[in-house]
Formats: C-alpha cells, structure tokens, sequence
C-alpha cells in the first residue's frame, strides 16, 4: 500500500530513516568493537578493511531506506529522499561518535582510536559519502532512462574524483 498524503509521506520517511541511522551506528559500532578479530584475519589491514566494512554499511544501509521510502511512498518528492539519506549518514555517525566518546575502550587499535579522535572528519566524511549514496540511488530508482541514468551517475563519480583530487593537491 503506498501512501500519499504529506503526512504519512513524512512519516514514513521519518521511521525510516530513524531506523536506518540506529542501524548505521550499530553496524559502526560493531565493526570497531570487533577490530581485534579482524586484525587476526587482515592483519595489518584490519584498520582499512574496518573502514571498508563502514563505507560498504553506509552504502547498503542507505540505499536499502531509500529504496523502501519510495516503493512505500511514491509520492515523496526527490529532494527529501535526498535528505533523508543524508541525515541517515550524518546521524549515524554522531551516535557512533558520540558511543566512543563515551567508551573509548571499544575503539581497541590505536590507529582508530586516531581516526574517531578527529570527530568532525569523520562525521563530515560520512556524511558527504552518504550525500553520494543517495544521490547515485535515487537516479537508480527513480531515471527510467538507463543511457540517461549511467550518464548521471559517471558524471556524479567524476566530479567527487575531481574534487577529492582538487582538494588532496591544494
């Protein structure tokens, strides 16, 4: 049953996302309470594959809310899609910021206790790759044209490379 009324609209997509971001934080959480284990398993790379587990949560996580609040809502406008799939980034990694701060001890290598120490990177991080996210899944829900959407989508990835490479050389 899809809804259509500005209320249950938002509502839905309020649910959703409150979901998804305790979701994101526990996910997050989760990775970084099991960083010894993984250290058995990767080895020295166990801080890149914690990252990469994060980067592959918030890309699942907020893909799979987006996609839920459109099939259920169809009448919600792009722009909030957007913003709920952002505020799902942002959210989730200040409650994942706000857990360490809170027990420092699960963060257990010192390398990622480096990297949730510099809060505002990685809350700004996660919140400009869950901005991504949403953006390159609403065009996969929502463009019916596949030319038009890949198009869309390359020229989204082109321009975060562009920026990340403008921004390392600066």
């Amino acid at each position: 049953m899809a809804y259509t009324s500005t209320s249950s609209v938002n509502s839905v997509l309020i649910r959703a996302v409150i979901m998804a971001f305790f979701l994101l934080a526990g996910i997050f959480i989760g990775l970084l309470f099991f960083e010894d284990n993984l250290s058995k398993i990767f080895g020295n790379y166990s801080d890149e594959a914690i990252i990469g587990g994060m980067l592959l949560a918030i890309w699942l996580v907020v893909s799979s809310t987006l996609r839920s609040v459109n099939n259920l809502a169809k009448a919600i406008p792009a722009w909030k899609l957007v913003l709920g799939g952002t505020l799902t980034g942002f959210i989730g990694s200040v409650l994942t910021v706000a857990f360490l701060l809170l027990f420092p001890n699960v963060a257990k290598s010192q390398n990622m206790t480096e990297v949730t120490g510099a809060t505002g990177g990685l809350i700004l991080m996660m919140t400009a790759v869950a901005f991504v996210i949403s953006l390159i899944s609403i065009i996969n829900i929502r463009v019916k044209n596949r030319q038009l959407g890949n198009l869309l989508e390359i020229l989204i990835i082109g321009g975060c490379i562009a920026g990340f490479v403008y921004f390392a050389t600066r």
